[in-house]
């Protein structure tokens, strides 16, 4: 069993007094029997890396508080957006919600410690109205503000009916496709762009998505960089050039519009 040093203790509660002062430091909820509680200042709050959206299958939007609050329900969901597109939170984002129930995504089988859970106000069946497009445009807001703050990947954005197939279909009758491409729209071409810097920057090869040579490159499938671009002159002409995988790219330096290419 862990025993810390008399050093240890003089440094820890010296650091201690200055942890409780910041508020910093508490006895843990749950302790194992036969652990030494020795508080660090190095950690920080859950981060869902899953957003899965539902449908209430319930008349009103008081009818689905009431269910979302019951105790006795034991349902409830991080934000609830009704059909006027009022947003309602009801749970802290840093907190579990139980909205995904028996659910599994791959390996993972408690998607409620990973995700954020987002009840959108609509009929059980038989009835489908359409979808208010206030409610759609009030959802696109909040869950791509959502995906911005914790990085959410378009991969991990799931319907409720992907992560318990058996017992759930909701959202239902939703424009699924319509939904994620708006919550996404020019935040994959960020990271896309970052994806690129990142690449580019690992072989030494500065990255601008907007300059010419990438540009052109892209456009014509000529792969990945091979050299940093270059200058060279000729005939008292002063060029600057590239290479790609498959084609070695140049100009006259100034006329970017006039890009030509040479096999390797």
């Amino acid at each position: 069993m862990y025993t810390p040093g008399r050093k240890f203790f003089r440094v820890y509660f010296g650091c201690l007094v200055l942890f409780s002062a910041a508020g910093c430091v508490m006895q843990p909820e749950i302790r194992q029997s036969g652990a030494a509680w020795v508080p660090s200042p190095n950690f920080d709050e859950r981060r869902p890396n899953f957003v899965i959206i539902h449908g209430t299958t319930s008349d009103t939007v008081d009818h689905a508080l009431r269910t979302l609050t019951d105790p006795e329900r034991k349902v409830s969901a991080h934000y609830l957006i009704g059909r006027d597109g009022a947003v309602i939170q009801l749970v802290d984002e840093r907190m579990r919600a139980w909205h995904a129930g028996a659910s599994r995504w791959g390996m993972l089988s408690d998607l409620n410690s990973a995700s954020i859970g987002i009840e959108l106000e609509y009929p059980a069946a038989p009835a489908s109205p359409p979808w208010p497009q206030v409610q759609l445009d009030a959802a696109v807001a909040h869950v791509r503000g959502l995906v911005q703050i914790y990085q959410v990947p378009r991969a991990n954005m799931l319907r409720h009916a992907e992560v318990d197939p058996k017992n759930r279909s909701d959202p239902r009758s939703f424009p699924w496709q319509d939904f994620v491409a708006r919550v996404y729209h020019g935040i994959d071409d960020a990271l896309a762009d970052t994806l690129r810097n990142a690449a580019w920057n690992a072989g030494g090869i500065p990255f601008n998505r907007e300059a010419a040579f990438p540009r052109y490159a892209r456009e014509h499938g000529l792969g990945n960089p091979e050299t940093p671009e270059f200058d060279f002159g000729i005939a008292g002409q002063q060029y600057r050039g590239q290479g790609f995988s498959r084609g070695i790219i140049y100009a006259r330096v100034g006329e970017w519009g006039d890009i030509r290419e040479v096999i390797w």
